[in-house]
């Protein structure tokens, strides 16, 4: 069997976790795979382990038609002549290009946003929470539709963490959506002496956090982007996430299974992360008094809350893992192809 995975993306968000996750759990049950790459990190999937085919231009053009025969022959040769049996898509654009090319693989889409007029050719949808799931349910009638959420390959243990004061960390891109500056706000609620914030990564929200902070009296870290970020948080360290928008969120994955303390927007795609509230603190969105509260809380009894992170780090690995998530994978597939059949 061998498996292939399609991303064509600008960036470096979440689709590249994905992508080297996937590659990961691939690897980890003796799958052989490779990754149909265009975008601005190949290095890093490279240096991941990852065995990358430079997509062409072509996929993601509505004449990709044109060009199929050309894709075809470049996995083909990559692969020493296997077609591949499952290609995942994590660019919606080059579904097409990757069902014309290969139409005897099952077409996995995977819904990292809440788009999904074009995922209607993929034999099955993989949608990340409850709600994106019933959304994805309503709008596509074509594919099977199964809410698997994301693989994650854990690390045998979590590192011990050196000691250190009571801080909250927001990790991610300073956009509106992340919504850094709620963090600031809500710790200004919290009186003095203000507690230690820090803001890792960096973005066009960055003049604005700097400003907050200083109009509320307070000092803040800023690294910038820090490549392993919870490798470099102490034994007092919690993360926020206030986002208003999370499909199932990698970084609240990898805390978990880093045991880091989480405090989180109560969305679909944390609450689904933080299993409703039972592995991390949950906070109303956009209220910077409930998110205070909620600080507060961790201020006042963090011991409770690394028992929760401890907690979800063993429901990561069972729910997520490797092999229980090829399991769902290849179950839902076979099922999308029966309901194909019938």
């Amino acid at each position: 069997m061998l498996a292939v995975q399609v991303a064509v993306m600008k960036g470096r968000g979440g689709v590249l976790t994905a992508a080297r996750h996937y590659a990961r759990m691939f690897d980890a049950v003796g799958t052989p795979s490779l990754c149909l790459y265009r975008g601005p990190a190949g290095d890093i999937l490279r240096q991941d382990g990852v065995r990358v085919v430079d997509a062409p231009a072509s996929m993601t053009s509505p004449f990709h038609f044109l060009f199929e025969r050309g894709l075809r022959r470049r996995i083909l040769d990559a692969s020493a002549g296997a077609p591949p049996d499952i290609i995942v898509v994590h660019s919606d654009k080059a579904l097409d290009a990757a069902r014309a090319a290969f139409p005897e693989a099952g077409i996995v889409a995977v819904c990292h946003s809440d788009k999904f007029k074009r995922k209607s050719s993929a034999d099955l949808v993989i949608t990340l929470n409850e709600a994106q799931h019933r959304s994805a349910q309503e709008r596509l009638h074509g594919p099977h539709v199964a809410c698997l959420g994301n693989p994650y390959l854990a690390q045998p243990a979590p590192p011990a963490k050196p000691p250190g004061g009571l801080r909250f960390n927001f990790v991610g891109r300073f956009i509106a959506t992340k919504d850094p500056l709620a963090l600031v706000h809500a710790a200004a609620r919290l009186g003095k002496p203000a507690p230690a914030l820090r803001f890792i990564g960096d973005g066009e929200l960055a003049a604005q956090i700097k400003e907050a902070a200083e109009a509320a009296g307070m000092a803040i870290e800023t690294p910038g982007w820090l490549w392993k970020p919870f490798a470099d948080f102490h034994d007092h360290d919690v993360l926020v996430s206030p986002s208003h928008w999370e499909g199932l969120p990698y970084l609240l994955q990898e805390a978990l299974d880093f045991c880091v303390p989480i405090i989180a927007s109560d969305i679909p795609g944390n609450r689904k992360a933080l299993g409703d509230g039972r592995f991390g603190l949950l906070a109303p969105l956009g209220d910077p008094g409930g998110l205070a509260g909620a600080m507060g809380q961790a201020t006042r009894d963090l011991g409770a809350l690394q028992a929760m992170a401890q907690l979800g780090r063993a429901a990561v690995v069972e729910n997520y893992g490797a092999r229980p998530f090829w399991g769902a994978l290849t179950g839902a597939l076979d099922e999308a192809k029966k309901s194909q059949r019938r």
